[in-house]
């Protein structure tokens, strides 16, 4: 896919202006709330609480959907948190896959990366909220919450997980 800037772009190395840009690979590395790193910053213990995800997984929509959009046709992204949180990760990958449905799939590399350890993605999972209260559904969110946990935080339907093949996450 072509993105084509009418304006100046900067980057770190040159200056692009009407141009079409995309690129072959993109690392996806995302702000997170870094929940994957507790045992090596205790420092992060004492502010993390689960709802740190809720504000952060917005803007990684908007980085990866960027991502996407600046993705050549048959080039790869990494998508990458250092974060546990389904929000963060499964959410945020659903989404992506529901919004581009049929121009991108997960792909599965391991063939490509021998040593590399990896996990099958979730296809269930809960919301947590700042207090450790448990919602299993968007419906089950008082109505104070609903601005800040949003319905494409939640497992999109068993249906429609069939089609996404989140296990290769």
């Amino acid at each position: 896919m072509y993105i084509h800037f009418s304006d100046v772009v900067r980057s770190n190395f040159c200056i692009f202006k009407d141009e079409n840009i995309s690129f072959d690979r993109i690392l996806c590395d995302v702000p997170c709330s870094g929940d994957g790193t507790l045992r090596k910053n205790p420092d992060l213990w004492k502010k993390w609480n689960p709802g740190h995800a809720f504000s952060l997984q917005s803007i990684q929509l908007r980085i990866a959907t960027r991502g996407i959009q600046l993705l050549a046709p048959g080039g790869l992204m990494v998508y990458s948190t250092c974060s546990m949180n389904p929000i963060e990760n499964e959410s945020v990958v659903a989404q992506l896959l529901q919004t581009f449905q049929g121009q991108i799939s997960l792909v599965d590399v391991s063939d490509q990366l021998p040593g590399l350890k990896t996990k099958p993605g979730l296809n269930k999972w809960c919301v947590i909220g700042k207090n450790q209260e448990v919602y299993h559904s968007f419906e089950d969110i008082p109505s104070t919450l609903q601005s800040t946990i949003r319905p494409n935080m939640f497992p999109p339907s068993t249906d429609v997980l069939e089609t996404l093949n989140l296990h290769r996450w």
